[in-house]
């Protein structure tokens, strides 16, 4: 997924298609976005580009088991639990995942040039610049998180 600056969630859902809803401060606002989603065969690309400068707000919903690679520019990313592999990057903003389960997890990196990385599901808390942790573990996912400017938090959910 290649997201321009806003507010996202993803979300998972039991369908096996990709939704967007969208919303912005005014009709004019929500008519200049550009959404794209481009499928071969089990794989996805989604874009959203043109937001409105402010306000902008997006739920997009994923199968519930699905591989990730988001890039946003700037803004709040939220990720519910969604299964699968997670490659996440942020310039600025903050950054939520859900995980149910630390244990799926193999490989599992976050970092932040500078703000501020909780990580309440693998027992990590840091603030300032430079921060990272790395774990290896027994699971059969990756996740990867970083942003530039902001804050992680990848929080324990049941």
């Amino acid at each position: 997924m290649q997201l321009e600056a806003g507010a996202y969630v993803i979300r998972p859902s039991d369908s096996e298609d990709i939704v967007v809803t969208w919303h912005a401060r005014s009709e004019r606002d929500e008519s200049s976005v550009k959404v794209a989603i481009k499928r071969d065969g089990s794989t996805a690309t989604v874009s959203i580009k043109d937001t409105p400068n402010r306000d902008f707000r997006a739920i997009i919903e994923v199968p519930r088991r699905s591989d990730l690679r988001i890039r946003l520019s700037a803004g709040e990313l939220q990720v519910e639990a969604v299964e699968g592999n997670k490659d996440l990057e942020l310039r600025a903003g903050s950054l939520a995942v859900d995980v149910p389960n630390p244990a799926q997890y193999g490989k599992c990196d976050a970092s932040v040039w500078t703000g501020s990385l909780e990580a309440a599901a693998f027992g990590v808390s840091k603030g300032g610049l430079f921060r990272s942790f790395e774990q290896e573990g027994a699971g059969k996912y990756r996740l990867h998180a970083h942003v530039m400017s902001g804050e992680i938090n990848l929080q324990k959910v049941d």
